[in-house]
């Protein structure tokens, strides 16, 4: 695991990952509860059975996806795809960094998901070759003419290096190995062009505000790419991820954030909305973090009660002017609770999602839990309901 023990018992165990589902029996066995609690969106990644490390093995996923959606058919299935570890890392090196992403070409009916994670971290290296060409890649250069015309006239560049991001992670969990931004276009294209063939659904995440704005949008509009070119995209907002996408101390700079996201809808050049992007938003605060990211709630009907990350992000996904989805809460982003003394503790991810449903409901909100117009909210059916937000696991 990316975690170097410090000694200190419960945060070494929350830190290596003891506590996340990885077998099959495990995960049967959380999948049950967390459906029972109103989760009908489950973000998954696939693990390593005896090593526990993350894995690019697709017969695990194959498995994984499999039963899940034989035992629970109205789930939404999300894979994680920009990802890092070392058993990762050696495979992508021995076998190319198609290997990342090769999960995106699974049929449904073959144990794939319905959506993928196409872009978090690795991708963002396609920006430093803007960057090294003096570009300063902002939320307003990213939204400008003149960004399109540097989409238009790029050539990747083929210098490979060690990718390494600043992100609020455990140890070596800022480190992705080695590519250059030639290899991360030809594979991002042709992750798109998997999901295209398999008639699914297009999904990335933000792990840093500018960057990723600046990626999607680029990823949209280059011709290799055509990130979103059937209408659809669903994007988690990972806030606390990295320094680049601080998890917010107000609403407004929460607003601000999804704004810029759901601005993608429309074409830069008419403003003409092209295409639905819908919201999912997760708060990865590392428990180290905990304790600063309590504070008085800024917004609703709670304004003034102290909260942790879990329940602020609750609030303000719970907000009517939000325009949040999905609030997605789990082991692989927050994996603890904070006890009345503000002590942080084990927990699980059915114990993080009573405690979101039970911030939603406190704010007045419905859990959407009807499959069919989960799936619908998030562009993969017709009957989109306009109340309730959905809740997912990972």
């Amino acid at each position: 695991m990316n975690h170097r023990n410090t000694g200190d018992k419960i945060l070494d165990e929350i830190c290596n990952g003891e506590r996340i589902a990885v077998g099959i029996e495990e995960i049967r066995a959380e999948l049950r509860r967390i459906h029972g609690i109103g989760c009908r969106y489950y973000h998954y990644h696939a693990r390593n059975f005896m090593t526990r490390e993350q894995t690019t093995d697709n017969s695990v996923y194959r498995d994984i996806g499999s039963d899940a959606l034989s035992r629970h058919p109205d789930l939404v299935l999300s894979y994680g795809a920009s990802r890092n570890g070392p058993e990762v890392i050696e495979n992508i090196s021995r076998f190319g960094e198609w290997e990342r992403v090769s999960h995106a070409d699974l049929p449904i009916d073959a144990g794939g998901a319905h959506f993928i994670t196409m872009q978090a971290a690795i991708e963002l290296q396609i920006l430093r070759d803007f960057e090294d060409a003096g570009r300063l890649v902002t939320a307003e250069y990213a939204q400008s003419p003149a960004f399109l015309a540097d989409i238009a006239g790029y050539v990747p560049s083929t210098r490979a290096e060690d990718v390494k991001l600043e992100t609020n992670s455990t140890a070596n969990g800022g480190n992705y190995g080695r590519s250059s931004p030639a290899i991360q276009l030809e594979t991002y294209a042709a992750a798109v062009e998997a999901r295209r063939r398999r008639g699914l659904f297009d999904e990335v995440e933000w792990v840093q505000f500018e960057r990723s704005l600046a990626m999607t949008r680029f990823a949209i509009e280059h011709e290799a790419v055509r990130l979103a070119d059937r209408g659809q995209l669903n994007i988690t907002l990972l806030f606390g991820f990295s320094p680049k996408l601080p998890f917010p101390t107000s609403y407004a700079e929460f607003r601000a954030v999804v704004a810029a996201a759901k601005g993608l809808e429309r074409d830069l050049e008419t403003g003409e909305r092209r295409r639905q992007v819908t919201i999912s938003v997760g708060a990865a605060v590392l428990p180290q973090h905990a304790a600063k990211a309590v504070g008085p709630l800024d917004v609703g009907r709670d304004r003034g009660r102290r909260v942790t990350a879990l329940q602020r992000l609750a609030a303000y996904a719970a907000q009517e002017d939000s325009e949040v989805d999905v609030l997605r809460v789990g082991m692989e982003d927050s994996p603890y609770l904070l006890s009345e003394d503000g002590a942080i503790r084990p927990t699980s991810n059915v114990e993080l999602c009573e405690v979101a449903a039970e911030e939603l409901h406190r704010h007045g909100v419905a859990v959407l839990t009807d499959g069919a117009r989960v799936a619908g909210r998030l562009g993969c059916a017709v009957d989109v309901p306009t109340e309730g937000i959905g809740i997912a696991a990972e």
